[in-house]
């Protein structure tokens, strides 16, 4: 059975991530349990820099495995929000099985 568009694949939440990211970012004043998973995470939403970008891949590596690349031409689609990145995740995750 295959998840459909916006639901997590091998296991991976949008909300889950979001909480690794504040928690990793130390975003204090960010509740992750209310944070838009659809927001953009730069130039609004959570109004990330690119070192963020740098800080957010290195998490995700030690936690999922799933190493992301700098040179990525799909970044910015990959980085367009925490749901874009949970499903890119769980998408690399699946295709790692």
């Amino acid at each position: 059975m295959s998840s459909g568009p916006g639901e997590p694949t091998a296991g991976v939440s949008a909300r889950e991530l979001a909480a690794l990211v504040v928690e990793g970012l130390n975003l204090e004043d960010v509740d992750p349990q209310l944070v838009d998973l659809a927001a953009p995470l730069f130039d609004g939403g959570l109004d990330l820099d690119s070192l963020d970008m740098l800080e957010i891949s290195l998490i995700i590596q030690q936690r999922y495995g799933v190493k992301l690349k700098a040179d990525d031409p799909d970044n910015e689609a990959i980085f367009a929000s925490l749901q874009s990145l949970a499903d890119h995740i769980g998408a690399t995750l699946a295709a790692q099985r």
